[in-house]
């Protein structure tokens, strides 16, 4: 018996929903690159990913203030190092003026004089984002946050002190003093003056190295440990494009019978209605 409610169209067009269902799916990760765009797809993996992008994103915002700390301390090492041969320059000339016949000249305070000004506008300009660890103010201090510990609740942080190296309490205020006459040009200015300020200057350069340097291996981590994120994530969330360009083309010849199938049972419907012409 041929009934007018067939069920072959029932079925073809069923079919064809699910088909176009599945192809809005496929085209959707292709054109993404995601299997998983949001919580209606998978709520759990897309949970799992966007705590892991925000740690992620918390770890790039905490190498951000990390390079700025590190800068900081590596402008103070690289005055230092300035200081440091300049230091010596004034040492060669003090030491020539004291041994020469008659001892030190106005001359050589102006030569000696025109160095520790160098050497001091060095210090002053070893400023970065408006500190300068050479400086006189708790302003200039540093604090790096250098780990995120138990989901940023708690933290790692150190703090470097700004020294204010050429101040009333400087440990270079002897030798480089802000002003400089013949008078000052000593023996013991030539030797022992300079001699300590370089051994201080060594102890800071020190400190700072000790502080930038664990800042760089702090970030290296981070950094590794982002890449091990954004493997996680791609993992969970990414798309295999070449399984999805296979079921794409699978799907397209799917949905071509579909639309036959359908066409084929609709036909047969218009020849039940010529039995009735």
């Amino acid at each position: 018996m041929v009934s007018i409610n067939t069920s072959s169209t029932g079925m073809a067009s069923a079919a064809l929903r699910s088909i176009n269902a599945q192809l809005a799916v496929t085209q959707n990760r292709i054109a993404t690159g995601y299997k998983v765009n949001s919580a209606a797809d998978n709520a759990t993996v897309w949970a799992t990913a966007t705590k892991i992008r925000a740690d992620r994103s918390a770890s790039e915002n905490l190498k951000s203030s990390m390079s700025t700390a590190k800068a900081q301390a590596d402008a103070a090492s690289g005055a230092l190092d300035q200081v440091s041969t300049l230091l010596q320059k004034i040492k060669d000339l003090a030491t020539t003026a004291v041994n020469a016949s008659g001892g030190a000249t106005d001359a050589d305070a102006n030569q000696i004089g025109a160095l520790i000004t160098q050497a001091r506008a060095i210090i002053s300009g070893a400023s970065i984002n408006s500190k300068n660890l050479l400086g006189a103010s708790t302003a200039n201090d540093v604090s790096v946050t250098m780990n995120i510990v138990d989901g940023a609740t708690t933290n790692l942080t150190t703090t470097l002190t700004a020294q204010d190296v050429v101040g009333s309490a400087g440990v270079l205020k002897d030798a480089l003093k802000s002003s400089i006459a013949k008078a000052d040009i000593t023996a013991t200015y030539a030797t022992t003056t300079i001699d300590t300020a370089q051994t201080e200057i060594g102890k800071i350069a020190a400190t700072l190295s000790g502080f930038s340097a664990g800042i760089e291996s702090s970030m290296s981590f981070l950094d590794k440990l982002n890449d091990i994120r954004d493997s996680a994530v791609s993992g969970l969330v990414d798309a295999d494009l070449e399984k999805e360009s296979a079921k794409l083309n699978a799907l397209q010849v799917k949905q071509q019978l579909a639309y036959q199938a359908l066409a084929i049972g609709n036909s047969a419907q218009q020849n039940i209605l010529r039995l009735f012409q």
